[in-house]
């Protein structure tokens, strides 16, 4: 394996580690923040107003207007356990949902929204990506040194 390859191989292996621990750090923060939002956060109605629709189903945006009517936000994004589809209406006004007031970005959450599932994906993720990462390092360093045995360089110490 000559150097440029060399090169690529171990930015790309040390890139899989950084890019899965930055995935996991986001579901983890994303699970955290909805569990605080729904212990303390303001109370109100959701209004869906737009949906984008992917593979697991369409994610909603709206209006969360707070129960005391105090607090009106637009662009406000639903996290919410059950999915809508690509083919079916908006839902009506969804009651009972909790704002998370220090996002960046307004998010709304439902009381069955599962922030235990997003931390255990993001801890999987931040986990399962250096453990492949170091599969895959292990795996080159065998080869190469595999390769340069057979080349006649020696008993493979991987150089």
């Amino acid at each position: 394996m000559g150097c440029v390859s060399q090169v690529f191989v171990w930015t790309m292996i040390t890139l899989l580690s950084v890019f899965t621990i930055a995935v996991g750090l986001f579901f983890v923060t994303d699970g955290l923040s909805g569990r605080d939002t729904l212990a303390t956060g303001p109370a109100g109605t959701f209004t869906a107003e737009d949906k984008t629709c992917g593979r697991g189903g369409c994610a909603l945006k709206g209006v969360f207007t707070s129960d005391d009517g105090t607090i009106i936000r637009h662009g406000v994004d639903l996290r919410d356990a059950v999915r809508v589809r690509s083919g079916a209406p908006l839902p009506p006004p969804i009651e009972a949902v909790r704002l998370d007031t220090g996002a960046d970005r307004p998010t709304a959450y439902t009381a069955d929204y599962s922030w235990q599932w997003a931390v255990v994906k993001g801890v999987g993720f931040a986990v399962l990506g250096p453990v492949s990462s170091i599969a895959l390092a292990v795996g080159t360093r065998r080869h190469q040194a595999r390769a340069f045995a057979a080349h006649g360089h020696g008993h493979g110490h991987g150089h």
